[in-house]
């Protein structure tokens, strides 16, 4: 009974935040969304980000005084005439390099979020309906100012051992999964089945990629192989920033990479007979934190 509980309040854990998960995600497309909008001159992509009711307005800062002043009302009408206009005359643009999302607070129904782009910085309320987020208010500053132009993404690694392998051949250096194996790798992407994920690592063996497969086909993604030697480098920690990243290693390797991304030697190496860890470190210009669950 004790393990039957303990089993349902993982699912339960993980199903919490695996929506927490996919909300993000979607309010940061609807932000992208609504960017896109003001710097292509597309109202089409405008309507799929805001609401009718939308009520946005902002303060810009006279260059003379230095002072912010009130800078009118925007309806949900006058923003769609507003991004017209900016195709018309030609000042539309596919702006990349001022562009910062940051998603401040999801409820049940409502959420807050930051978007910083050319024109300044703006605060945004969102609101759900029909499962799908859209902008309800934005309050704005600008013009835009070099000091907003920081990133807050949040990167999180979930990190597991491969599973079961065979170990009829105690020579063989490079196993397939067992029948039991196999089913722990299905279960995995049941497991993780709401965690939208960027990228899916596997060191070169048989026993990682098989673990890694069901998984990275569910999500429809191509297996990058690493060497765990180096996977903590520049490179890779640039690749992976702002994204969700599965990390598929070994007994050895999988606390030793997650040691290496908290900054700090938290967990020792993996038990010969356990491969139900999972390590979910989290990574944010603040601070780094880890979580570890046992799922059976």
């Amino acid at each position: 009974m004790k393990s039957l509980l303990l089993s349902l309040f993982v699912l339960i854990s993980f199903y919490s935040f695996s929506q927490d998960k996919s909300d993000q995600a979607q309010i940061e497309t609807t932000l992208n969304t609504y960017i896109d909008a003001f710097y292509k001159g597309d109202t089409t992509k405008l309507k799929e980000a805001i609401k009718p009711r939308l009520n946005k307005f902002g303060y810009w800062k006279n260059k003379e005084t230095g002072a912010y002043e009130y800078y009118a009302h925007m309806s949900y009408d006058k923003a769609m005439d507003f991004v017209q206009r900016m195709k018309d005359e030609g000042r539309s643009r596919d702006e990349n390099k001022i562009r910062t999302v940051d998603v401040l607070d999801i409820g049940n129904h409502v959420a807050s979020a930051k978007v910083i782009a050319s024109w300044g910085i703006d605060y945004v309320l969102l609101s759900k309906d029909n499962d799908k987020w859209m902008i309800e208010q934005v309050i704005w500053e600008g013009p835009f100012l070099k000091e907003y132009k920081t990133e807050s993404k949040t990167t999180t690694y979930y990190l597991i051992r491969h599973a079961e392998k065979d170990q009829s051949d105690k020579t063989n250096r490079d196993p397939h999964l067992t029948e039991k194996g196999q089913k722990r790798a299905k279960n995995w992407a049941n497991i993780l089945k709401d965690v939208n994920f960027d990228m899916v690592y596997s060191t070169n063996y048989f026993r990682t990629k098989e673990t890694a497969t069901p998984t990275a086909k569910a999500k429809d993604l191509k297996i990058t192989y690493y060497n765990p030697r180096n996977l903590n480098s520049k490179e890779f920690l640039k690749q992976t920033k702002g994204k969700t990243v599965l990390i598929v290693g070994h007994s050895n390797s999988t606390p030793m990479l997650t040691n290496a991304l908290l900054g700090e030697k938290k967990y020792d190496q993996i038990s010969e007979d356990n491969n139900s860890n999972l390590y979910i470190v989290t990574v944010t210009e603040k601070e780094k934190t880890s979580t570890l669950l046992k799922i059976d």
